[in-house]
């Protein structure tokens, strides 16, 4: 049986360095059905160039969305990806936000029709 595609609503804004470490934490991931759609609330270049990066590995499909920076919009530019995820799950995710490499994969496990799973995280130093 064909798993649903799972599509990863991640949001961000002028934050190329967490984005990266993001990015890598989902091409690890034990399950690979799914794809990114980064919501792009207005970041520079430098964020268009990493994601351009990773668009070139291939190994995942990416969705850039992107809007002109025009002050905190992050509820509209969730809304552009809303409209551009292909899967039948959303899970969001914000920028700064490094997974384990079963996130996927527990969502899959405890998705459940008209219900929401919510998680937590886990602040580090940056050291």
């Amino acid at each position: 049986m064909k798993q649903a595609l799972i599509s990863v609503i991640l949001a961000t804004y002028n934050r190329p360095d967490a984005l990266n470490l993001v990015l890598h934490s989902l091409l690890g991931q034990t399950d690979g059905c799914f794809e990114i759609v980064i919501a792009d609330d207005g970041s520079s270049i430098d964020t268009a160039n990493l994601i351009q990066t990773f668009l070139a590995n291939g190994s995942v499909h990416i969705k850039h969305v992107w809007q002109e920076d025009d002050g905190f919009r992050k509820a509209k530019i969730l809304n552009v990806a809303i409209h551009a995820a292909a899967g039948e799950y959303l899970v969001f995710l914000d920028g700064d936000c490094v997974v384990q490499p079963d996130f996927i994969a527990q969502h899959r496990q405890l998705a459940r029709a008209e219900c929401m799973v919510t998680g937590s995280r886990i602040l580090i130093e940056k050291e």
